[in-house]
């Protein structure tokens, strides 16, 4: 079976820790010296599209911009997803795609202090969830679909303390940056993150107007 030994890598590091560790061994990979390379599983931060990445390519200091051969957008491969042990090995796929999304979550520009090139990140982060909840949207049973263009339930997930679940995260994050707009700059700022939105492609401006309904003085 082809790349069957990088797949068996891949689970490997994904389930490292289930078992108790020899003396020697590294506590965050788990082997005392350097694995064969694998590639591991990521999304693009702007289109949300699957992609891999070769451990090979990943440097160890500077960060490594990925880019997407389907939208040309750029993904911020941190080193932190190197062990931070022994500096030879990935860590697990867990740690990995939690620590790319961070790396690649948008700060919203505060106040009156905002600057150009900032807003357009902001909106093509906002665009990008938009794409990736309206590509979701058709693979979702009837009741998620109702729930997911609720902007009730999706407030009740929001302001809850539990564990957002994969079908509406990217809808509940879409719609915790309209409320981080609104706190900051109010409507005003609401609007000029929509219009750059609406420059690029303005049926995924519709979705966005749509999911950032009732925040603030905001209607769909």
């Amino acid at each position: 079976m082809p790349d069957v030994n990088e797949r068996l890598a891949e689970r490997y590091a994904a389930q490292a820790g289930s078992l108790p560790l020899d003396p020697g061994i590294c506590p965050g990979c788990h082997v005392s010296g350097a694995k064969p390379a694998i590639s591991f599983p990521f999304q693009c931060s702007v289109c949300g599209s699957a992609r891999r990445l070769s451990q090979r390519d990943v440097p160890k200091t500077g960060e490594l911009s990925a880019l997407c051969d389907e939208c040309g957008g750029s993904t911020r491969i941190p080193t932190t997803v190197w062990c931070p042990e022994c500096q030879l090995n990935l860590r697990n796929l867990t740690q990995i795609t939690e620590l790319i999304k961070e790396a690649n979550e948008v700060q919203v520009p505060v106040g009156d202090n905002v600057k150009e090139p900032l807003l357009d990140q902001v909106a093509r982060r906002v665009g990008a969830l938009a794409m990736a909840s309206e590509r979701r949207f058709r693979s979702l049973t009837e009741v998620q679909q109702n729930l997911i263009i609720d902007a009730r339930h999706l407030d009740i997930v929001l302001f809850s303390d539990g564990r957002v679940e994969e079908w509406i995260l990217d809808t509940v994050k879409l719609r915790s940056i309209g409320y981080r707009l609104h706190r900051e700059g109010g409507m005003r700022l609401m609007q000029d993150v929509h219009a750059r939105v609406s420059v690029h492609n303005r049926e995924v401006a519709r979705s966005v107007d749509m999911w950032w309904d009732k925040i603030g003085d905001w209607q769909s």
